[in-house]
């Protein structure tokens, strides 16, 4: 089973740090400052059990960005209120930003309970805390009242921690590793270290890992988790990894660690957003903005898609966020927004896509389709609009930021068919190929209409007039054969049962341009000469000869060129006659038994080369 990891929340000196001394027995006020100042600056960790995780985060309101990059990662949520102070405005923030992060767990904790002596002050604050968590993730939560310095309720607490760890569903596994760094040191004799939860995957020592935004790749050197060298960490753990040949300015808070080749960076994200319900502020299109992303904090501008030119509280709406430096999305990623200055939460959501349109115009109609959409609605978008170009399952691997096997899993949650290889075919909505079909026999019945007189449309042709690919083409082509409703010929299409059908006048034409070839010998006759010989426009006499060339009647033998199919097999007669009693053949030679001038004799002889019945040597042909 993956880690479980629980992550305190609640205003400066609530008690959380000295409340996960009282349930671990570790002090997570590590830093000289921290206990300098008595309060929890950066993230402390530590080990409810080998299994339980809890991340101890500042509660002070100029320390959020530490906190929100702590709870990142929580399954389960420890609200901490004072008894003394009550509900305060960092207890407010935090619970806000749990519930954009999608914490789905958690249960309450009443601190400080020995500096109240009334316990019907206990009783109100309760009540209170009970009607503010309503409509949350907490509503019903138990609230249990702790004291860190006399015990009491810690053991109540610490069984309702490991009873919520047990109903935890599994993390949802991207299928490689990843992991956002939330610290970096260097420790003496081994080098960098960086820490985090592992968001999705595994890690084994010696692995090659990708450092982004960066771009670096290295090895991992060695791995520990609860404070033991481990061989490998996986989804859910608690992991600190000492990176090879590294230096630290490489790295900071908010750097990715991730199998090489999964995730790219980018500097604009598409999202869905919503504003908390209890913020005085509004967001205005164009407006700069703190964006939380995993560990990170980047500043951007965000771009209304929806109608509304700014949201107010408790509203909701796609938008791009432009990033002043590069971030490392993927989708479905939890994003916090916050205000510039002052630094206040005001909202959140989620990524809907890693890698939105560059065109703002086509890019604000895409987010606002996909807006709105569970994971599956989303992913069946993405494959229509690839439709006419669909990708392959590798490729969706970097648009959807999945491993391989991952998306074969959500593929099989809606219709599509797969064509092309068998471990990386590509993916295409059943509906869309339908489509496809329809459209494809439609433009071959305008092409047949429009052009009566050809065998049928070239490949290159109708890709480019339905813009689609070449991949798909092949495809649809085969399975249209397969079904019976086309041909394929030498790169030409056509429906199934179409025939030339010459009219009365062409095909009077046809038959005399027959008896002038037959009657040509082997007199070569180019199309200028059959045009005039025929008073008929080239541009039509063209179509004619290309009919009866198709039909096996006459042989174009070099551009523009033709001699009758008749004519063309006694010539390769004549031919073996000669080479059955001289073994070498001149110019003169062919021009004598052929009774043709130069003029006709070098393009019959070059045409014999061509189709290996002759080979030139030197100033003769010899038979092969």
């Amino acid at each position: 089973m993956s880690q479980i990891v629980i992550g305190t929340a609640g205003h400066i000196d609530h008690g959380k740090t000295v409340l996960v001394k009282a349930l671990t027995g570790t002090d997570t006020d590590s830093h000289p400052e921290e206990k300098e100042r008595g309060m929890t600056i950066d993230l402390g960790f530590a080990f409810l059990t080998d299994d339980i995780t809890i991340i101890d985060v500042p509660g002070h309101e100029k320390f959020i960005r530490n906190m929100v990059a702590g709870v990142s990662t929580v399954d389960i949520a420890l609200l901490t209120i004072a008894a003394d102070d009550g509900i305060m405005p960092q207890t407010r923030e935090h619970l806000d930003i749990l519930k954009l992060l999608g914490v789905q767990t958690g249960c309450i904790a009443i601190t400080k309970i020995d500096l109240v002596e009334e316990s019907e002050w206990l009783d109100l604050l309760e009540e209170e805390i009970g009607e503010y968590v309503q409509d949350s993730f907490l509503d019903s939560a138990a609230i249990i009242r702790v004291s860190s310095v006399t015990g009491e309720g810690v053991e109540e607490l610490r069984k309702i921690l490991l009873n919520l760890a047990g109903q935890v569903k599994e993390k949802k596994d991207r299928g490689f590793f990843r992991l956002c760094v939330d610290r970096v040191f260097t420790k003496k004799g081994f080098g960098t270290v960086v820490t985090g939860t592992v968001v999705s995957g595994s890690l084994s020592a010696g692995d090659e890992v990708e450092i982004l935004p960066n771009g670096i790749v290295t090895k991992v050197r060695a791995l520990q988790s609860h404070a033991r060298e481990v061989r490998s960490v996986k989804t859910g753990d608690r992991a600190a990894i000492n990176l090879a040949g590294i230096e630290r300015r490489n790295l900071k808070r908010g750097t990715v660690i991730a199998s090489r080749g999964m995730l790219q960076t980018t500097t604009t994200i598409g999202v869905e957003i919503s504003l908390i319900s209890s913020t005085l502020r509004r967001l205005k299109h164009e407006q700069r903005i703190r964006v939380h992303l995993g560990t990170d904090e980047i500043l951007g501008r965000v771009f209304l898609a929806g109608k509304e030119k700014e949201l107010k509280a408790g509203e909701s709406s796609s938008a791009l966020i432009k990033l002043e430096s590069p971030g490392v999305p993927a989708v479905d990623d939890p994003v916090i927004i916050r205000f510039y200055s002052p630094a206040e939460t005001m909202g959140g959501g989620k990524v809907i896509d890693a890698n939105p349109p560059p065109k703002w115009k086509i890019c604000k109609k895409w987010l606002s389709d996909i807006f709105g959409l569970s994971s599956e609605g989303r992913f069946i978008k993405f494959l229509e609009e690839s439709a006419n170009s669909p990708l392959t399952v590798k490729d969706w691997t970097h648009r959807w930021q999945l491993s391989k096997y991952n998306i074969k899993t959500l593929a099989e949650k809606v219709d599509v068919i797969r064509f092309g290889l068998d471990k990386n075919p590509y993916i295409l909505p059943r509906l869309s190929v339908d489509g496809h079909k329809d459209r494809l026999i439609g433009f071959l019945e305008a092409f047949h209409s429009r052009n009566p007189y050809k065998k049928g449309a070239r490949r290159e042709e109708l890709i480019q007039k339905m813009g689609i690919s070449l991949s798909l083409y092949d495809f649809l082509t085969e399975l249209l054969k397969s079904h019976g409703k086309v041909e394929i010929d030498n790169g030409f299409i056509r429906l199934v049962g179409f025939q030339i059908q010459l009219k009365s006048g062409d095909m009077a034409i046809t038959r005399n341009v027959e008896k002038h070839l037959l009657d040509s010998k082997f007199n070569l006759l180019s199309s200028s000469e059959i045009a005039t010989l025929q008073n008929v426009p080239i541009s039509h006499l063209l179509q004619l000869l290309h009919i009866l060339k198709n039909d096996n009647k006459i042989v174009e033998i070099n551009r523009d060129l033709w001699i009758h199919a008749e004519n063309l097999k006694s010539l390769k007669s004549k031919v073996r006659q000669f080479f059955e009693k001289d073994s070498r053949m001149s110019v003169v030679d062919f021009k004598s038994f052929t009774n043709t001038t130069r003029k006709h004799a070098i393009p019959l002889l070059e045409y014999l080369d061509r189709h290996e019945i002759t080979m030139r040597d030197g100033n003769v042909r010899i038979l092969l």
